[in-house]
């Protein structure tokens, strides 16, 4: 968490500032989010344009729980990625990642830095594995979790409903974190290099 601020250069050359989300934040991420199309909004869970889901939600900042990372171009919200976990039980080192960004600074990398930083966070603790959660349709999205390993697990045919009511395909994303330490390990340790 040292390490941020942080700021990032994208595709087109515009630097962004990377920080984790404060409770001052709320009001500008509410913003952030009311101010999304209602294509972008179809996407997603829950319903950002009441507020009292953003103050539920992220209103209570433990970043054990929730690491939610935002980007900022003069000083206003453009995305946010969040790195979700289970506080107990069966699914403790599993963590989920969500990343949501602004029409504006879509196809300019913004989405693949917040997953790269989410991941490099990820590494950082006792997590076992990473999972997204996309609908099909997100191209974009599965593309950025693809640049970054992860392997499609399932795609359950019309398992979720968007906000129009049209039913969608999910597809579940996964990066097992512990076997690519193993991989890491196999590449550095198990080889013998000759000079």
């Amino acid at each position: 968490m040292e390490k941020y601020p942080k700021e990032v250069k994208l595709k087109t050359e515009e630097k962004v500032v990377l920080r984790l989300l404060t409770l001052d934040d709320l009001e500008p991420l509410i913003y952030f989010f009311q101010n999304l199309s209602s294509k972008d909004r179809m996407f997603l869970r829950s319903d950002v344009m009441q507020k009292e889901y953003i103050y539920r939600r992220y209103g209570k900042m433990n970043y054990d729980v929730m690491f939610p990372l935002i980007a900022l171009s003069n000083g206003k919200i453009v995305a946010i990625g969040t790195l979700f976990r289970a506080e107990y039980g069966w699914m403790r080192h599993l963590g989920e990642l969500r990343c949501v960004v602004s029409e504006d600074y879509k196809r300019k990398g913004l989405c693949t830095i917040l997953i790269r930083e989410l991941f490099l966070h990820a590494l950082s603790t006792d997590l076992y594995k990473i999972q997204a959660e996309i609908m099909e349709d997100q191209v974009s999205a599965i593309s950025a979790f693809k640049r970054m390993g992860f392997k499609t697990e399932a795609i359950l045919n019309k398992h979720v409903t968007d906000i129009n009511g049209k039913r969608r395909n999910l597809v579940i994303m996964s990066l097992d974190i512990q076997e690519l330490w193993y991989l890491m390990e196999d590449f550095t340790i198990g080889k013998t290099y000759v000079v």
